[in-house]
Formats: C-alpha cells, sequence, structure tokens
C-alpha cells in the first residue's frame, strides 16, 4: 500500500509541476495580449486627434484605419478572455492537486504514526515478557 501511496504522490506532484508550468505560459499570454492591446488603444487614441482643416479622403483613410484597429482590438480582448479562461481552469486544477497532495500527506502522516505507536507498543509487550522471564530466572 505504501507503494500505491508513493505513485500517487508522484503523480500528484507531477500534475502539479505540469500544470504550474502551463499556468505560468498562460499567464505570460495574457500579459502579452494586455500589452498589444494597450499599444493598440495608445494607437487609436492618438488617431483621433483632429486637425484644424477637413480632408474628406483623408478622414475616410482616418475612419477606415480606426476600425481596422478596434477590430485587432476587438480580436485581441476575445484572445484575452479566452486565456484568462483557461488561467481560471488551470488555477482551479492546481488547487484541487494541492488539496490532494496535502490530504494525502496527511494521510501518510497518520499512517506513519499509527504505525510507530504499534511498533512501541510491541516494543514495551516485549521489553515487559523479557522483564518477566528475567524475574522468574533470578
Amino acid at each position: 500500500m505504501s507503494q500505491t501511496l508513493t505513485a500517487l504522490m508522484t503523480r500528484l506532484t507531477w500534475q502539479n509541476n505540469e500544470l504550474s508550468i502551463h499556468l505560468q505560459a498562460a499567464e505570460d499570454e495574457s500579459r502579452i495580449v494586455m500589452q498589444q492591446i494597450l499599444e493598440l488603444e495608445h494607437t487609436i487614441n492618438q488617431s483621433c486627434i483632429t486637425s484644424m482643416s477637413i480632408n474628406p479622403e483623408l478622414e475616410i483613410n482616418k475612419l477606415n484605419f480606426l476600425t481596422q484597429q478596434q477590430e485587432k482590438k476587438d480580436e485581441l480582448v476575445m484572445i484575452l478572455k479566452n486565456h484568462q479562461a483557461l488561467e481560471a481552469k488551470l488555477k482551479d486544477k492546481l488547487l484541487r492537486i494541492k488539496t490532494e497532495i496535502k490530504m494525502l500527506e496527511q494521510y501518510m502522516e497518520r499512517e506513519q504514526d499509527a504505525s510507530r505507536q504499534h511498533q512501541i507498543k510491541s516494543q514495551e509487550g516485549a521489553l515487559e515478557e523479557w522483564v518477566l522471564q528475567n524475574r522468574k530466572s533470578v
């Protein structure tokens, strides 16, 4: 049974490490996407500055550019939401795995304590038996 528990503990630890790596990668991707969104927002805000004279062709081009930038931003926002959903799932799985590891460690500790107590009692019993045998011989 101890080998089974050790194997389970090893598997849970491995899963914990794998999930941590995936979570870190997802968080990094989210940061990158968020930075891209901020850069696009800055570009959009800079493009909204109007000039004194109105040139229809220039305004149409500007509007097209703003529309494209806003569409890119919307796509990035959707990607960011997907990354955040993935992060939430990974964090939930990671929490579950950590809880399982902690429960397994506590179980193993209780089993070791029970084994130690049993060993101590058997040693005490053997010692008492030895003492009784030595008293009879004396």
